[in-house]
């Protein structure tokens, strides 16, 4: 359409240069036809003006979307990355975690060894304390025992001299076992009368100790007959006052036999 239209436009100036006389009867109408041809022309130019506008605008607008396509293709780079990053925080934390859990595990069990350890260190204390009280009571008992042992050589010490010769010491008292033969033997009274001559009485046997040291003494100086069995020694028991009543003559009942 240009093309025609500069052609046309060519013509009509190339008919408007030829002279008047050539062609007298087209020269109104030719001059309409080239008033009609400039307007199209001027919308042709605005048409024009618009597209290159609207061309720019969408210039403008693809540019900046190759930008923005660019920024986002950054950020998601960008992202991307961080994700990475991320996913490799989160995989050392799991392995912090683990590592942690394995810990905690294993203090865990030391603790419940040494709460074991504690236990059995207390019972062992328990039982050296108790061993340790045992033998503060054997030491004590010892001790006791060495008291007497002191006491009695003491007394031993102080009465070796007290005893007439052929009396046996006991305790700080003084005991006689006479020697006769079956046919010279003595009653009851007759004996406890001989010793209370001698100023003293018929044994009273009220402990164990002093029963262990009259069959000792018994037993060391023998009998002094073949009839010793028959003829024994008197102790100062009797039922005297009433059958089945055994007394000592210290007037004490025979609690047992």
């Amino acid at each position: 359409m240009y093309n025609k239209l500069i052609n046309q436009d060519h013509n009509e100036f190339s008919t408007e240069e030829r002279p008047h006389h050539a062609f007298p009867k087209t020269r109104q109408k030719v001059s309409m036809f080239a008033a009609v041809n400039g307007s199209s022309f001027q919308a042709y130019r605005l048409t024009t003006v618009i597209l290159g506008i609207l061309c720019g605008v969408l210039m403008a607008t693809i540019v900046a979307l190759c930008a923005s396509y660019k920024g986002l293709n950054e950020k998601h780079a960008v992202l991307s990355q961080n994700s990475s990053e991320t996913n490799s925080n989160l995989q050392q934390l799991s392995a912090n975690h683990e590592l942690l859990a394995a810990t905690l595990k294993t203090v865990q069990k030391n603790y419940l060894d040494t709460v074991n350890a504690k236990v059995l260190m207390q019972r062992e204390r328990d039982r050296e304390r108790q061993g340790k009280d045992l033998l503060q009571r054997q030491k004590e008992a010892l001790k006791t025992e060495e008291t007497k042992l002191l006491i009695r050589i003491t007394e031993l010490e102080n009465s070796c001299e007290r005893c007439p010769v052929g009396w046996e010491l006991l305790n700080s008292s003084c005991y006689f076992f006479s020697r006769v033969d079956s046919d010279q033997q003595q009653s009851w009274p007759q004996s406890r009368e001989r010793c209370q001559r001698s100023g003293a009485d018929l044994v009273v046997i009220d402990t164990e100790e002093k029963q262990e040291f009259i069959s000792r003494a018994i037993k060391r100086i023998g009998p002094s007959s073949r009839y010793w069995h028959t003829a024994g020694y008197w102790i100062g028991l009797r039922d005297v006052h009433t059958e089945g009543e055994w007394k000592w003559v210290n007037g004490t009942v025979l609690t047992n036999g």
